[in-house]
């Protein structure tokens, strides 16, 4: 991870120096050459803010903040225990790089994401056979489940408060490659690897603005549409999953430079699952705090968080099958058109 932290600070610090130089050496706008400031730009447009809650690989509020961007962010996620699905017994780690960009035309917004990761497991266990001493622990680069969504705002004539409410579509696509080979005690080798879901969520939103406090809400449906998959020799029917998903944030603006967030994400199963090895889903309520701080500095924007689930078996399970973890830890780096 050295590698990257040190890219950011190389950067954040590139991007300090040119702020300096331009407070030493203002330019005077003249003209028709003068530029709006982000703050003004946010006024003409009739959306109330710049600053969005960080969001932490899946899944992430809808990203509606004012503007065109690119970034790039780094994502740290841990689970303890993997036995949500039957067939293995273990922890895992995964180390997740990101390409990403937000993009706004009028009153849409689009955002992609695409993710390549390295990914660590420690079994105990596979099918209830113990892998080898040197099978223990494996680690293997790979693409991650790339990331689409968009929305389309209303902004509502209300004086006291800016206030829009909008329509959005989140897509996850199983584009994962994520493969382990592991030697067992019997002598048997298995393939193993985590299913494909599809996730379509349809989401309302609505976000208002008093002075420095923003509220934004999104209230959905998650959707994961599941393929069978082969584990060893044995076809897995996985079941889809309905949950109903609701973000909650508040956001606090201390400078035009500095803003504060938390979240809360709950998420909870709407039907039942019928397979029977696979019948642990059943019930599981997902609760996540995300507190986290970003910060401006000329075009970029730099974003800390972290995610963490409240103890029980509905966020670990809720984790584990969104391939998102327990908890987890970001840095983003954005630069801001």
């Amino acid at each position: 991870m050295r590698w990257f932290w040190s890219r950011i600070l190389v950067l954040v610090l590139g991007a300090t120096t040119s702020a300096w130089a331009d407070d030493d050496f203002p330019v005077m706008p003249t003209g028709s050459d003068e530029q709006a400031s982000p703050a003004e730009a946010a006024d003409m447009s009739g959306f109330p803010r710049s600053f969005d809650a960080p969001r932490i690989d899946y899944p992430p509020e809808q990203g509606l903040a004012l503007g065109t961007s690119l970034y790039i962010d780094h994502t740290y996620e841990n689970t303890d225990d993997l036995s949500t699905f039957w067939w293995v017994k273990g922890r895992g780690k995964n180390y997740r790089v990101a390409v990403g960009g937000l993009f706004q035309t009028g009153n849409f917004r689009f955002n992609a994401e695409v993710p390549v990761q390295y990914t660590q497991l420690s079994i105990d266990s596979l099918m209830e056979v113990e892998p080898t001493d040197a099978d223990r622990s494996k680690a293997a680069f790979s693409l991650g489940d790339v990331i689409t969504g968009g929305a389309y705002l209303w902004d509502l004539p209300i004086d006291a408060a800016k206030t829009y409410v909008g329509l959005g579509l989140r897509v996850r696509w199983p584009t994962h490659t994520t493969k382990f080979r592991f030697g067992l005690r019997d002598g048997s080798t298995i393939e193993f690897g985590f299913p494909y879901y599809l996730h379509l969520a349809p989401t309302a939103l609505l976000s208002t603005t008093l002075g420095a406090v923003s509220l934004t809400l999104n209230e959905g449906i998650l959707a994961m549409l599941a393929k069978d998959v082969w584990i060893g020799n044995i076809l897995q029917p996985i079941p889809n999953v309905y949950f109903w998903e609701s973000h909650a944030a508040i956001d606090l603006a201390a400078t035009d430079w500095l803003d504060f967030s938390v979240e809360v994400l709950t998420c909870v199963q709407l039907n039942q699952v019928t397979v029977s090895n696979m019948s642990n889903l059943n019930g599981t309520r997902g609760v996540f705090i995300t507190p986290g701080v970003t910060i401006d500095i000329g075009n970029y924007r730099l974003i800390l968080a972290g995610r963490f689930g409240l103890p029980g078996r509905g966020s670990r399970d809720f984790g584990v099958i969104t391939f998102s973890g327990s908890n987890a830890y970001l840095a983003r780096l954005s630069y801001m058109f």
